[in-house]
């Protein structure tokens, strides 16, 4: 008999627009049942209800279709996105999760019965793809209840609780054991990642009108010109499924750059798609941010071996994402397949590791989520257990099935086939590369190399808070309204085998007293340099243009040089706590060191070329 198996979990991540909208697109064309209606004005990402012209026969439970769709697939240049109704005040819908997506005023708003519509387009708006490296487990954050007997004075307490009552809800989970395969899950726990490529195709185009963080589609005012093949759709496979896409001059990949040049913006995407007859394209995967008009675009030859720099830097509001996790049971029935996805989710606590004879390793150690759903549709419990209430209708006022399963949800599943950079068309875009090992590693404090680390750990807190407010949420629902950043920490261990003696009154930084002596300073130097604390500089490399550099303090422009810490406010480096020269039973010398410092910056090169 079929089971499910832990070792065939799939865990995938994406960023999010706003914080719990998770971010996917589904057409339902085909599959519009009941009412139909528009926007009454524009809405952004991240809202949880809107006015519309009229709700018509729309029920509290209904699945709605936001964003209007063409009924030519080449046609459609609006994102579309599915949600549930959970209340109907008037003409104003509030729904189960926030919108992913901006929607203009009049986009339209239809009930839908089924997912339907085109399945290749629905199959490859999927976004959710990305996988933090090679994970050993996680911890889903199915939702913790606070159940709480109440007690009431009547004669049949007999000293126990009288009646049941549920309270709040909490939703953490955490990925633990991460092989870092690229720098996918580093800028989360951080803050913004801006990438640029080593070289670009020329193309000189520019977006036409402003654009948000998380539009699909671009308008690219001057492509045609500029050489695009404008409506010219090559097919390709991406994924072992059928692709549209956009041939530009001298990048047959289709990547683009938009907002080169710009030091908190610039990101590479990939066309996906040409809307036949505009200059709107389609891009694999949502904006990270805000692009104004006129904004430039130019051509990237991702598949030429060139390498994309990716840099990390903090930011005070951090980006959240989504998790989805995909089972399929050990027959692999499709039928059967156990979805859950997580919304909201922010990174308060990371921690980056290594040591000696292993590789580079990372963990979410606790991350809080808003809100989730999943598959499973109906339950028997007080029913009749056929399961008579299908997606569209009504799960609250069913007459026939009294327990339609709380957080339900209309969602595509993340199969094996969707794992990775989503319109990679490279077949398989689940990282091939090493793993960063230890070995290939070097560390730096205070600008000199100590090549005796044994072993180092960087913990991140963001002293995260999960807020409750009133508001209206899910059935049972009662999670987080929000999640908000608390007090940033870092702090750093490191296991140091000191270097070689050296005579006591030297005074060079390599010698094997130099940590001691910077314990006593404690970063105090006195004069005008006063207290400023010491810089740390962490490399991994596999190839001359393939490797992370982790800079402490942040703020420095070159990769390998962290910013030199002064004694001005909020300028300061890496300060000592312990450094603890006990001899030991080991035959050299080793310290167990721990330090904090208020703030780092990363740098990564490799060849990937998307990050979420």
């Amino acid at each position: 008999m079929a089971v499910y198996r832990g070792d065939q979990a799939q865990l995938t991540f994406a960023m999010e627009a706003a914080q719990g909208a998770d971010p996917e697109m589904m057409d339902c064309e085909g599959a519009t049942t009941g009412a139909s209606t528009t926007l009454s004005a524009a809405i952004e990402a991240g809202v949880r209800s809107f006015a519309v012209a009229s709700v018509s026969s729309m029920v509290v439970g209904d699945f709605i279709r936001i964003g209007t769709v063409e009924s030519s697939e080449e046609d459609t240049y609006r994102e579309h996105e599915v949600r549930r109704i959970e209340a109907i005040n008037g003409t104003t819908l509030v729904l189960d999760r926030p919108t992913a997506f901006y929607h203009a005023a009049s986009e339209q708003v239809k009930e839908i019965n089924a997912i339907g519509g085109n399945a290749t387009r629905n199959d490859r708006d999927k976004y959710i793809t990305f996988i933090p490296g090679v994970y050993e487990s996680f911890t889903t954050p199915d939702p913790s209840m606070t159940l709480t007997g109440r007690r009431f004075l009547n004669t049949q307490s007999k000293r126990n609780y009288s009646m049941v009552y549920a309270g709040q809800q909490s939703l953490v989970g955490s990925v633990s054991g991460i092989t870092l395969l690229n720098g996918w899950p580093l800028r989360f726990p951080i803050g913004n990642v801006v990438t640029t490529p080593q070289t670009k195709g020329g193309l000189n185009a520019r977006l036409q009108g402003d654009h948000k963080k998380g539009d699909i589609f671009v308008r690219i005012e001057n492509a045609a010109s500029a050489g695009a093949a404008l409506g010219a759709i090559d097919t390709v496979a991406e994924n072992g499924r059928d692709a549209q896409s956009n041939s530009f001059p001298n990048a047959t990949s289709g990547y683009i750059c938009i907002d080169d040049g710009s030091a908190t913006k610039s990101e590479v995407r990939r066309i996906v798609q040409a809307v036949v007859n505009t200059n709107y394209y389609k891009l694999n995967y949502p904006l990270q941010f805000d692009h104004d008009d006129e904004a430039s675009v130019d051509s990237v030859d991702a598949d030429g071996g060139d390498y994309f720099e990716h840099i990390i830097t903090e930011t005070t509001d951090l980006a959240t994402v989504s998790w989805h996790v995909h089972m399929r049971d050990s027959a692999e029935t499709t039928a059967n397949d156990f979805d859950r996805r997580y919304m909201g989710g922010m990174i308060g606590s990371s921690t980056l590791s290594a040591e000696e004879g292993g590789m580079v390793t990372m963990s979410w150690d606790g991350v809080n989520f808003l809100n989730m759903i999943h598959n499973q549709e109906d339950q028997s419990t007080d029913g009749d257990g056929t399961g008579s209430n299908g997606v569209g209708t009504s799960l609250y006022n069913s007459t026939t099935l009294q327990a339609g399963m709380p957080r339900f949800g209309v969602m595509q599943a993340i199969d094996a086939d969707d794992v990775g950079i989503p319109g990679a068309n490279d077949g398989s875009s689940i990282p091939t590369t090493q793993p960063y090992y230890f070995s290939e590693g070097t560390m730096k404090f205070f600008g000199t190399e100590f090549a005796r680390i044994a072993s180092f750990s960087i913990s991140i807190s963001n002293g995260e808070e999960p807020r409750y407010y009133i508001g209206k949420q899910g059935k049972r629902a009662r999670g987080p309204f929000e999640i908000r950043e608390g007090q940033r920490s870092y702090s750093m261990s490191a296991t140091v085998t000191l270097p070689d003696s050296i005579a006591s009154t030297a005074s060079t930084a390599t010698g094997a007293t130099e940590l001691f002596k910077q314990l006593l300073l404690e970063g105090n130097y006195g004069g005008d340099t006063g207290n400023t604390g010491i810089t740390c500089s962490i490399k991994f490399e596999r190839d001359a243009n393939d490797y992370i550099i982790i800079d402490i303090p942040g703020g420095g422009s070159t990769a390998g040089t962290p910013l030199a810490p002064t004694n001005k406010l909020s300028k300061s480096g890496m300060y000592i706590n312990t450094a603890n020269h006990s001899p030991g039973t080991d035959s050299l010398l080793q310290i167990e060191m721990d330090a904090i410092f208020r703030s780092l910056k990363i740098y990564i090169r490799d060849t990937v070329p998307v990050y979420p």
